[in-house]
């Protein structure tokens, strides 16, 4: 593997941290301004991504589409978990956390 190579790797797995890094951020922010800063800094590193490598461009957007349905399907397990296991508990401060955690399944 050669020098070249090597580096457009490592810039590779640079941009996919920091892209992924931003993503863990974006729910956490409220303000418009910060989320529209936060949305140009996404573009940037997706745009650096698609310059470095089209192929990981690519491969980085089905990776995240992945992430989401086996977000979604591993949410849709528990709920049906706790759905299960309600009837069955009697303290109502557990009950109460449980049902805000389903509600938050169901956002």
């Amino acid at each position: 593997m050669s020098d070249q190579q090597i580096q457009e790797l490592l810039e590779i797995q640079y941009l996919k941290g920091r892209l992924d890094e931003l993503h863990k951020a974006f729910p956490t922010v409220t303000n418009l301004e910060r989320s529209r800063k936060l949305d140009m800094r996404l573009s940037k590193y997706y745009s650096k991504l698609k310059a470095v490598s089209e192929q990981a461009y690519h491969l980085y957007q089905v990776e995240r589409i992945n992430q989401g349905h086996s977000k979604r399907k591993s949410q849709g397990a528990l709920k049906e978990l706790f759905n299960k296991i309600i009837p069955h508990i009697k303290d109502e401060e557990l009950l109460s956390e449980i049902k805000r955690t389903i509600s938050k399944y169901a956002e």
